[in-house]
């Protein structure tokens, strides 16, 4: 993706006004850049890095508090790979990280009903990641 749609846009920014969220300049480049990168799982810190160079003075705080609410609302997933906070799509996937480069790749995957038989048990699954090795030797992406 590389363009945000404007509906979209509209109704994430709507529903972040409506919990009480400022649209500060900082905060409405934010949600933008998140919905057009959110496949690249870039981290917290990366997001941060990123967009203060368009809106200087954006704080991490910022950047972390609409994240979670951008979470809350079901726009984006995060998770943690060591100790690092990273957006993700919100679908069910499985993420492969590469712990040679580092890199994430989303595969979808049928889990052959697991997520509904732990639901039954009132168990919910958050995030599967896959730690794969050799991914950057092989000449094929990890």
């Amino acid at each position: 993706m590389d363009a945000v749609d404007d509906g979209q846009l509209y109704q994430v920014l709507s529903m972040i006004r409506k919990r009480g969220m400022r649209l500060t300049p900082q905060r409405v480049a934010l949600v933008k850049y998140v919905l057009v990168n959110v496949e690249k799982h870039e981290s917290l810190r990366e997001i941060h890095e990123k967009i203060s160079r368009e809106m200087p003075g954006i704080s991490v705080s910022t950047v972390y508090h609409t994240l979670k609410m951008l979470e809350e609302l079901g726009f984006i997933k995060t998770f943690e790979i060591n100790g690092k906070i990273h957006i993700d799509r919100p679908h069910f996937h499985v993420n492969l990280h590469c712990l040679d480069t580092g890199k994430i790749t989303d595969v979808d995957v049928d889990l052959g009903g697991i997520a509904e038989k732990l639901g039954m048990s009132g168990l919910k699954i958050r995030n599967i990641i896959v730690e794969v090795e050799n991914c950057g030797k092989s000449g094929e992406e990890g």
